[in-house]
């Protein structure tokens, strides 16, 4: 293969791939997935949230309304200061991390409701026991 070729071949291959850095990874339910180098799993429904598994992740976010029922869909943007370090979707009530230790915040939205269903907590972790951190989404149509 000549030089050109292979030029031809990289440029190629970073132009089709440039669409897919935007967008957030999906986070495939009960499957962990490492995204923006953080080990993370979507789950929380049926026996697969009982795994034993997920004990060792140190953050569990759990998704809900302010009756605290579970909510899915969500789409979730986890922050370490002014730093993006998680966002995906998932279509289940909780996002459990191995985050490393520090102080984050989490966003998390129901996608297509007109921003108006968005959810927002803050919290830090430090490694060891899992913590959970309820992000509360108002009932569509509330204000903020």
């Amino acid at each position: 293969m000549s030089n050109i070729t292979i030029v031809l071949s990289v440029a190629v291959g970073t132009v089709l791939a440039l669409p897919l850095l935007g967008s957030p990874a999906l986070a495939v339910q009960d499957q962990p997935v490492t995204i923006g180098g953080v080990e993370t799993v979507c789950t929380g429904v049926g026996s697969a949230k009982d795994n034993p598994a997920w004990s060792g992740y140190p953050v569990k976010l759990v998704f809900a309304n302010p009756a605290g029922e579970d909510l899915a869909q969500v789409h979730v943007a986890v922050m370490q200061g002014s730093r993006p370090v998680v966002e995906t979707d998932c279509d289940a009530p909780w996002v459990l991390m191995k985050l490393p230790a520090g102080n984050y915040s989490v966003a998390a939205t129901i996608p297509g409701s007109a921003g108006s269903r968005v959810g927002k907590a803050n919290f830090s972790t430090k490694g060891g026991a899992q913590q959970t951190v309820t992000v509360v989404l108002p009932r569509s149509g509330a204000a903020q």
